[in-house]
């Protein structure tokens, strides 16, 4: 498993459109990819959970990525958040 820690920059969180291409990276990649933020986890193949943690702008989440090319999809992954793409 391997797993990295950000903190989400965008004035509007995680906010539908984000979780919405995390989801896509997420059931594409061959791993199972979870975010965590303050103790509550979110299977990142599911927008509701996705949404549902309330990721605002300054919350620090941890994505966690097991099983397939795990660096590689980690990296996909983290992408979403440093490409302007609201997070």
């Amino acid at each position: 498993m391997h797993r990295k820690k950000l903190i989400i920059q965008n004035e509007h969180g995680m906010h539908a459109r984000v979780a919405s291409e995390l989801v896509q990276r997420a059931r594409s990649s061959g791993s199972i990819v979870t975010i965590n933020k303050d103790g509550a986890e979110a299977n990142a193949s599911s927008i509701i959970e996705l949404i549902l943690l309330g990721a605002k702008k300054g919350s620090e989440i941890e994505i966690s990525v097991e099983g397939g090319d795990e660096i590689k999809n980690l990296e996909s992954i983290s992408e979403i958040f440093s490409e302007g793409s609201g997070i």
